[in-house]
């Protein structure tokens, strides 16, 4: 029985972070990963290299030792496992994964703020401080949705929980409001 891409994401990711942080090497290992994340959206033929099962194996580990010389050794290492055992197909699953491990052990959320007109960077990070502080959070990530329908105000969603400030909604409640009281 074949492991689905989300069991593969979450053993790996799993296994990178237990690493990392054994290694005492967290930091390093993140910001290598996620730099080779963002460097594996842009450029797509990174993974299909190295997923290639055309390519020899020897071909493979050249090409990973040019893309992964300047990351730490335990990033090279996790990357040659990798290579190894055949998940390249997997890497951005793994990465995402691994990312929500980080932001759970360093209590970061992250969200999205819905509005009317597109927010500042200092409206977004206010409803961020608030928002960590009212919740204990060391930091909140939000990303500005634009949605005009809401008239007004902001919906905030941070994982399953939705604050709902905006003009649309109040004005749903005073209409039923109205409705009731005739």
């Amino acid at each position: 029985m074949s492991l689905s891409r989300e069991e593969i994401a979450a053993r790996y990711s799993k296994a990178l972070f237990e690493y990392a942080q054994d290694t005492d090497s967290l930091e390093q290992v993140y910001s290598d990963m996620n730099a080779l994340e963002q460097a594996v959206k842009e450029n797509p033929t990174v993974i299909n290299l190295l997923a290639d099962p055309i390519l020899s194996t020897k071909e493979k580990e050249k090409f990973l030792a040019t893309i992964s010389e300047d990351l730490t050794p335990e990033s090279k290492k996790f990357l040659e496992f990798l290579l190894a055992y055949g998940r390249f197909n997997n890497f951005v699953e793994i990465i995402t994964s691994f990312d929500n491990l980080y932001d759970h052990y360093k209590n970061i959320a992250t969200g999205t703020v819905t509005s009317a007109v597109k927010l500042t960077k200092t409206e977004l990070s206010k409803i961020s401080q608030a928002y960590a502080k009212k919740y204990g959070l060391n930091d909140l990530i939000l990303t500005n949705k634009v949605e005009p329908s809401i008239l007004g105000g902001v919906i905030l969603q941070v994982g399953d929980r939705i604050i709902d400030g905006s003009i649309r909604t109040k004005l749903q409640h005073i209409r039923e409001q109205l409705l009731k009281s005739k």
